[in-house]
C-alpha cells in the first residue's frame, strides 16, 4: 500500500491548479493585469480566487457602490473576489500613503490565512508592502508565491517624488531584498529590471522577463463610427488629436506636455488631450490655465477600459511621457502595449525600454523627455506627415503587438511559472 504522503502528492498533481491572486488594486480600478490573469487562468480550467482591497485608486476615494468593512465577498467575471479593509488614500502625504499600504497589508494577512486552499499565489507589486503580506501568508499557509514586480521599489518611489533617499528608503531596500528572498519566483518586464535585481543579490535563475500583454478585444470590437462619435461628443472636430491616456501622476512629468502646448502655434490644428485622472491632475489643470493653453489642451475624465477603444480610434496619435529618471530601462508602462495594439502612431517622449519598443517596431517617433519645445515640434511634424505614412506607423505597431504582446503569446509563460512554483510547494508541503 502506498504511503499516505505519496497518495496526497499524486492527488494534488491530478487536481486543477489553485491560484490565489493577491493585489491591493483590482477591477474596477484601472489596473487591468490582475483581472486579465485571473480570467485567463479561469479560461484554462484553473481555480482562481482574488484577495484585494476596496477600490479607491487613483484618486483615493472609495468607488460608488462600496462601503468600507472588514470583509466583502463578490463575484466578478465568474471569479471569487474577497475584498478586505484598507484606508482609502492616494494623495501626496507620506503618512497617508503608509497608512493606506499598511492597513491593506495587515488585513490581507488575516484574510489570506483563512482564505480557501490554494497551491500558489500570484502577487501583483506595487506597493512593496504587499510583498510582506505575501511572505507572511506564504509562510503560514506553507505555499509559494510568484512576485510580479512592475515597479522597482524604493527607486520608483523616489523617482515619483513620493519618497526621499534616506533612512526610510534604506529600510525599504532591506524589506525589498527580504521579499525577493521569500518569493519562489520573480517576474519583471524588462531586461534592465532583471539586471537591477541580480545586482541586489537575487539569483538570476529565479527571475523571468515576462512582458505585459493587452486584451485588445475592445479595440477589435470598436466600430469604425466610434471615431466620429467620440470626436463629436468631445468637440474635437477636424483637429489633429494627440492623446495621452492613463494615470496623471508625478512620475509622468506631464507639466512638460502642458508647456509643450504653449510652444504650439496659436492657430495650430494640433489638440493635445489628457484622458485620465491621478494625483497631479489638479495641478496640471491649474498650470494649463496659467499658461493660457486651453485652446490647445483638453482634459477628459477617466474612462472605463471598454470605452477606451473608441477613444483610441478617435485619436490621430498617442503620447507617452515619463520624466527622465534611472527607471527608464526598468519599466514599460502598460499604456505602451495598448498603444501598439491600437494601430496608431506613437509619440514616445521618454528613454529606456518603452522607447526601445517603439524604435524596434518603427511605430512612431522617439524623443527625450522633459523638453517642451522638442515635444511641440514632434507633434507638429507628425500632424504634417502624410496620412499614409502615419497609417503605416500604426500598422507596424499593430503587427509588433500581435507577435509579442497578445494574451495568447504571453500567457503560457505565466501558467508554466505558476505551475512550476506550485509543484515545488507541493513537494515541500504535500498536504
Amino acid at each position: 500500500m502506498r504511503p499516505i504522503a505519496t497518495r496526497k502528492v499524486e492527488e494534488n498533481r491530478l487536481r486543477p491548479l489553485r491560484v490565489l491572486v493577491l493585489s491591493q488594486n483590482f477591477w474596477p480600478e484601472p489596473i487591468p493585469k490582475p483581472l486579465d490573469l485571473a480570467e485567463a487562468l479561469r479560461d484554462e480550467g484553473k481555480t482562481v480566487e482574488v484577495l484585494t482591497g476596496f477600490p479607491n485608486y487613483p484618486d483615493g476615494k472609495l468607488y460608488p457602490g462600496y462601503r468600507l468593512s472588514l470583509l466583502r465577498r463578490e463575484t466578478i467575471a465568474g471569479i471569487r473576489v474577497r475584498r478586505t479593509f484598507l484606508y482609502p488614500y492616494h494623495g501626496r502625504s507620506l503618512v497617508g500613503r503608509m497608512i493606506n499600504y499598511a492597513s491593506f497589508m495587515l488585513s490581507a494577512i488575516v484574510a489570506g490565512v483563512v482564505s480557501s486552499p490554494f497551491d500558489v499565489m500570484y502577487v501583483w507589486h506595487p506597493p512593496l508592502s504587499i510583498g510582506i503580506a505575501a511572505a507572511v501568508i506564504g509562510a503560514l499557509r506553507g505555499r509559494p508565491f510568484v512576485y510580479d514586480v512592475q515597479d522597482i521599489w524604493p527607486e520608483s518611489a523616489i523617482a515619483s517624488g513620493f519618497l526621499r533617499a534616506g533612512r526610510l528608503s534604506r529600510w525599504m531596500s532591506a524589506v525589498e531584498k527580504f521579499v525577493y528572498r521569500q518569493a519562489d519566483h520573480i517576474l519583471v518586464v524588462t531586461d534592465g529590471a532583471k539586471r537591477n535585481l541580480v545586482e541586489k543579490g537575487v539569483p538570476e535563475e529565479k527571475i523571468t522577463v515576462a512582458p505585459h500583454w493587452y486584451d485588445d478585444s475592445d479595440l477589435r470590437l470598436t466600430a469604425a463610427e466610434a471615431r466620429e462619435e467620440v470626436r463629436e461628443r468631445e468637440g474635437w472636430g477636424g483637429r489633429f488629436v494627440v492623446m495621452f491616456a492613463g494615470n496623471l501622476g508625478m512620475m509622468q512629468g506631464l507639466d512638460t506636455v502642458v508647456r509643450a502646448c504653449r510652444e504650439l502655434p496659436a492657430n495650430t490644428n494640433v489638440l493635445v488631450c489628457l484622458v485620465g485622472d491621478g494625483l497631479d491632475r489638479k495641478r496640471l489643470v491649474g498650470l494649463a490655465k496659467e499658461l493660457d493653453v486651453e485652446d490647445r489642451l483638453r482634459f477628459v475624465e477617466r474612462k472605463s477600459s471598454s470605452a477606451m477603444g473608441g477613444y483610441f480610434a478617435a485619436a490621430d496619435a498617442l503620447l507617452v511621457h515619463l520624466r527622465a529618471s534611472p527607471l527608464g530601462p526598468l519599466i514599460i508602462p502598460t499604456k505602451t502595449i495598448a498603444y501598439l495594439a491600437s494601430g496608431k502612431p506613437i509619440v514616445m517622449a521618454t528613454a529606456g525600454a518603452s522607447a526601445d519598443l517603439v524604435e524596434q517596431a518603427k511605430a512612431g517617433v522617439v524623443l527625450t523627455p522633459d523638453d517642451p519645445a522638442r515635444l511641440a515640434r514632434a507633434m507638429m511634424d507628425l500632424s504634417r506627415t502624410d496620412e499614409e505614412t502615419r497609417s503605416e506607423m500604426g500598422r507596424r505597431g499593430r503587427r509588433f503587438f500581435e507577435e509579442r504582446f497578445t494574451r495568447e503569446a504571453t500567457l503560457p509563460k505565466y501558467i508554466a511559472i505558476l505551475a512550476s512554483s506550485a509543484s515545488r510547494g507541493r513537494e515541500k508541503s504535500p498536504g
